[in-house]
């Protein structure tokens, strides 16, 4: 069975690695930067190895937009896009937005985390199925004031979905890209942009 996890902002079950995948595309979703394509496609190619290659742009689903605390795209409902979409040429396929996702958080239980308000409507920065065919990013919350952070935080979060998607969970060491980011943009800031030994090894 599939899971969706995430990187979370202001992200068990047990998911096999897929080492089927030895490609993937990279799609702009919505405004977009082609540096920050190409950023993604780089660092994709050295940390997996596979082979990249970007997608013609998509406009962003007018089904999955929602208004509850701001004008947002629903995460999850962007994955399904992007895998229904997906070329037959690629085995994965992860979409780059600028736009602001969110999912609804929800506990062990299944039920929405408390207070619902703050967690019916959370914003993430990245979202994949575990293990899957589809991952979303978006630049939104990255902080663009300070450029060389900015390209630090997509590279790594565009990696950790990615691992995602080959069926990588969240990792409990402290430096592995695979950490769970536990609700603080800071967590990004502080995980080295790789794998951890156990994670590579899961992968080969």
């Amino acid at each position: 069975m599939k899971t969706l996890l995430y990187f979370m902002v202001t992200s068990i079950m047990f998911c096999s690695c897929d080492s089927s995948i030895k490609v993937i595309g990279i799609q702009a979703i919505g405004k977009t930067g082609l540096d920050e394509i190409d950023t993604v496609k780089i660092v994709l190619e050295k940390v997996y190895g596979r082979e990249v290659i970007v997608l013609p742009p998509q406009t962003l689903p007018d089904f999955a937009f929602i208004n509850i605390k701001s004008p947002r795209y629903r995460a999850d409902s962007l994955l399904y896009f992007l895998r229904k979409s997906k070329p037959n040429e690629v085995d994965m396929v992860m979409g780059i937005t600028d736009s602001d996702i969110s999912i609804t958080k929800k506990d062990a239980d299944g039920n929405i985390k408390q207070p619902t308000s703050t967690y019916k409507d959370w914003g993430v920065m990245g979202l994949g199925f575990c293990p899957g065919t589809s991952s979303i990013v978006s630049t939104h919350r990255l902080g663009r004031s300070d450029k060389k952070r900015f390209i630090d935080r997509l590279k790594k979060i565009a990696v950790h979905e990615a691992g995602h998607n080959m069926g990588l969970q969240h990792c409990t060491s402290k430096e592995c890209v695979m950490k769970d980011a536990a609700e603080t943009i800071l967590t990004i800031d502080e995980v080295r942009l790789e794998l951890c030994d156990q994670c590579k090894r899961k992968l080969n």
